[in-house]
């Protein structure tokens, strides 16, 4: 069933800027709900109060808070830098499990060389160093290449493992480089390590905002 209060927490949820000053509150729900308005109109299929808007706005903002603090259980062990990086993705075959695993066995990975790898269930994703390129294409020969990007970095970060016993860890790193202007290209996770790829341009800016938030 439609009701204001899904349509609104979808509105909301789809535009991380109005989230986030939610959470900070720095918005007026009355300015908020006049500005969503027609959104929620047209989603609804008939007048909407805006003080119906409003009742479902601040029922929003607490668990914004709660998506936004900085958690504080959650805290980063190290942090380090990988530079030279490129990324190319593509379309998933039945051979792709099998190049996989022959890339994580190519010597380059042995002098230093990062490799980051993760098939869904379309695409396959690979992030590694520029001077295992010729290599990574070689074993990716004959697949569909979706798109090639160079130029890249990753930030690395390691934590306790306490952080997955903490809701909203990912979102609280992301939303900080998201709301300092950083695009963040790929993210890749394990137990107790997120890797974050950005351009080339922004791991000064990025690292810098990470080591502040999380330190």
């Amino acid at each position: 069933m439609v009701t204001i209060a899904r349509i609104v927490e979808k509105i909301v949820k789809e535009n991380p800027s109005l989230e986030l000053m939610l959470s900070k509150d720095l918005i007026s729900y009355s300015k908020l709900a006049r500005y969503i308005r027609d959104e929620v109109r047209k989603e609804m299929g008939k007048e909407v109060k805006d003080s119906a808007i409003v009742v479902a706005i601040s029922r929003l903002q607490e668990r914004a808070q709660k998506m936004y603090e900085k958690p504080k259980k959650f805290s980063a062990k190290d942090m380090r830098t990988h530079s030279n990086l490129m990324e190319i993705a593509v379309v998933s075959s039945s051979a792709i499990p099998e190049k996989m695993s022959r890339m994580y066995s190519l010597p380059e990975l042995e002098g230093g060389g990062l490799l980051n790898a993760t098939e869904g269930a379309n695409q396959a994703t690979f992030v590694f160093s520029e001077t295992m390129e010729k290599s990574v294409k070689r074993t990716l020969a004959g697949e569909k290449v979706l798109v090639e990007m160079k130029g890249l970095s990753q930030i690395s970060i390691s934590f306790c493992k306490e952080m997955f016993e903490t809701p909203g860890f990912m979102v609280y790193v992301l939303k900080e480089l998201s709301w300092n202007g950083i695009n963040v290209v790929e993210v890749f996770s394990t137990y107790t390590e997120m890797s974050i790829v950005v351009g080339r341009k922004d791991l000064t800016k990025a690292y810098e905002i990470l080591a502040k938030s999380l330190f």
